[in-house]
């Protein structure tokens, strides 16, 4: 046994049947005591770096730890306390909530930072707070039952740097903190779910009607639920039957909904013959082995994995639930032939068809963007609220790609958020006053009416093929948008949507973009063009008089009868779903607990406004005012601020 090691799997009983159980060794396996060991704070050991070389994962400043878990006894003692000005004293058991009470629901443990109940707690009376058992205990390497041939090594996650995720290939949960790491596989193990106890046999005659032993030698072995060959989880077999199935597909439920289909799927141990493909990855489906399908939908199919990622799925096991059919709620109430009274608004909306006579100062209440052709409401008592007909009639309730869970439709005033006038869109990133799709449940998730609107297929007019949300989580990140030729930003980045036929990828940011746009000089359409294809149109900018092909203007609108040719941000703005009227307030990045709140007015006067920020004329159709003081947009003046 290792001289460094405090624990190791051994074979137990939980509630009369057998399991692979984590045990730390009492000091009676390492000496002649009956007591357990001392620990050190695991903060400590997190800050013990530089006592050997050491190699970083992937650039992402995760470093392996290097410091026993035990707590040292005799003297002297190591340097590596006696230079710490903190966390010397050994952690204290805390016996006030185990893994069977629920008492202990604001509980964050710090070495592995997961609010996961454990088995019980230790208490670092230095610093203040409080680990799982197993998580002070962890061992520099771990010998685990499903990789019996490797050891995994202990790391140190600050966290997400630029933007890097790691992920448990356990559980999928983002890591942070303290976790294994496992070379072979560069792969990562949330501490809990390295020392969560093995059943040796699982009887679960839902899935299989016979006893499925663990398998820890699984290399070649394909599941015969979700179709992975994966030696990195844990795997049970029946030998009578040939059967394969991961110890988390065994659970799997049997009824779902997910985001990506409109009816109830369920799962199939095998699918009829013919070549399917996956309504969700759009990869091939496996005939031989489990998916989800759908009752109403001949030719629906999804992998088993695919239907149950977390972004999809609500949770929810739905077998035996009756399937009620969805009341549509409509967001407004008829008084009249063309008459309404929509919710967000106190007067009476009639229905108007637009004129040749384009007004760019007239925008839609819900999408922020001005009515270019086709029906809209209009407010019978001139107080020039409009809607396009297609945004009045946005259902109260709605189903979206993006999040498993329904989204209600909100109006937002200057008192929303509370009292910040706006919302980020989670799809395009874009700071909007217009109406909103969200759900309070998934971490406040938000969508503008525009990117609401986008479903699969989508049909985008600047491509030939249908375009799908059919790159994962990791992938959708480094994915690079034709348009804007961005992938992802620090902490957060666009949706987006690909080609299946094709390479070709768009962020919601550019997809949403008008793709015929009205230019109150123009009499004719503007069509959306992307920047490559600048060499084709005008070389000037009508606006800016910039050139087209400016690199930080990636796409523009053009006039194929009148030459006229404008950057996306000076034909729509850059802030183009703010609206004028509008008060947003604001919490300094510069200075500590500063508010500041600013107006938002058209730039429509004789002569632009001279911005206080960077020393220019304002030239995007908004500015933001304070005190009569007009700035571009936020930056500017957050610009000012430093300069003060």
């Amino acid at each position: 046994m290792n001289s460094n090691s405090v624990g190791e799997f051994r074979e137990g009983e939980i509630d009369g049947k057998p399991y692979f159980i984590y045990t730390l060794l009492s000091q009676k396996d390492i000496s002649s005591s009956s007591d357990l060991p001392l620990f050190l704070c695991p903060f400590l050991r997190s800050n013990v770096k530089n006592l050997k070389p050491y190699e970083k994962v992937d650039d992402d400043h995760s470093f392996p730890l290097v410091v026993s878990p035990q707590f040292p006894s005799g003297h002297p003692q190591p340097e590596y306390l006696l230079q710490s000005d903190s966390c010397k004293l050994p952690l204290l058991p805390l016996f006030w909530c185990n893994n069977k009470q629920t008492s202990c629901s604001e509980f964050i443990c710090q070495a592995c930072v997961s609010d996961e109940h454990g088995t019980s707690y230790y208490f670092c009376v230095t610093c203040g707070e409080s680990f799982h058992k197993e998580c002070v205990g962890s061992p520099l390497e771990l010998k685990h039952p499903s990789l019996p041939s490797l050891s995994l090594q202990l790391y140190s996650h600050p966290g997400r740097i630029s933007g890097t995720d790691l992920r448990c290939f356990c559980c999928q949960m983002l890591i942070f903190g303290m976790s294994y790491y496992c070379p072979s596989y560069n792969s990562f193990l949330h501490l809990l779910c390295a020392f969560k106890p093995i059943p040796i046999v699982i009887d679960h005659l839902k899935r299989h009607s016979h006893p499925l032993t663990f398998f820890p030698k699984q290399a070649s072995l394909a599941c015969d639920v979700c179709s992975v060959i994966n030696e990195q989880f844990p795997t049970y077999v029946c030998l009578r039957c040939i059967y394969v199935v991961h110890q988390d597909c065994i659970y799997f439920p049997y009824v779902i909904k997910i985001s990506r289909h409109h009816h109830r799927i369920s799962f199939t141990s095998s699918l009829p013959s013919g070549k399917w493909s996956c309504g969700v990855c759009r990869q091939k489906v496996d005939n031989d082995c489990g998916a989800y399908s759908c009752n109403k939908c001949d030719d629906y199919f999804v992998h088993s994995r695919c239907a149950v990622r977390r972004d999809l799925w609500d949770g929810e096991e739905l077998e035996g639930v009756p399937e009620e059919p969805e009341l549509v709620v409509e967001p407004f109430e008829r008084i009249a032939d063309g008459i309404i009274l929509h919710f967000s608004h106190v007067h009476h909306l009639q229905l108007e068809t637009s004129t040749q006579v384009y007004d760019g100062n007239k925008l839609c209440q819900g999408c922020v963007f001005p009515i270019y052709e086709g029906s809209y409401y209009s407010c019978m008592d001139n107080c020039d609220f409009i809607l396009h007909e297609a945004c009045a009639n946005a259902p109260c309730k709605k189903h979206h790609a993006l999040n498993a869970r329904p989204l209600t439709l909100k109006v937002v005033t200057d008192e929303y958020d509370n009292g910040g006038g706006y919302f980020i869109c989670d799809a395009c990133k874009r700071q909007s006053c217009g109406f909103i799709y969200e759900n309070i449940r998934s971490w406040g998730f938000r969508l503008d009416l525009r990117c609401a609107s986008v479903s699969e297929p989508f049909g985008y007019e600047g491509h030939e093929h249908p375009l799908f949300l059919a790159l994962k989580p990791e992938e959708e990140k480094s994915a690079v948008c034709h348009i804007c030729q961005q992938s992802k930003e620090k902490s957060s980045y666009c949706r987006k949507l690909n080609c299946i036929e094709c390479e070709f990828v768009i962020c919601f940011k550019c997809a949403t973009l008008p793709y015929k746009a009205r230019y109150q000089h123009d009499k004719h359409f503007l069509t959306f063009y992307q920047a490559k294809e600048a060499n084709d149109h005008s070389e000037w900018c009508d606006v800016c008089e910039r050139k087209i092909a400016d690199s930080r203007k990636k796409g523009f609108y053009s006039c194929d009868d009148c030459c006229t040719t404008l950057h996306i941000d000076c034909l729509l703005g850059e802030s183009m779903y703010l609206k004028p009227g509008h008060t947003l307030t604001y919490i300094s990045a510069i200075r500590a607990r500063y508010s500041y709140y600013l107006h938002i007015v058209r730039n429509n006067t004789l002569y632009r406004p001279y911005c206080w920020g960077c020393g220019q004329r304002c030239p995007h159709k908004v500015v933001f005012q304070e005190s009569k003081l007009a700035y571009c947009d936020v930056s500017c003046y957050e610009r000012q601020l430093i300069n003060k």
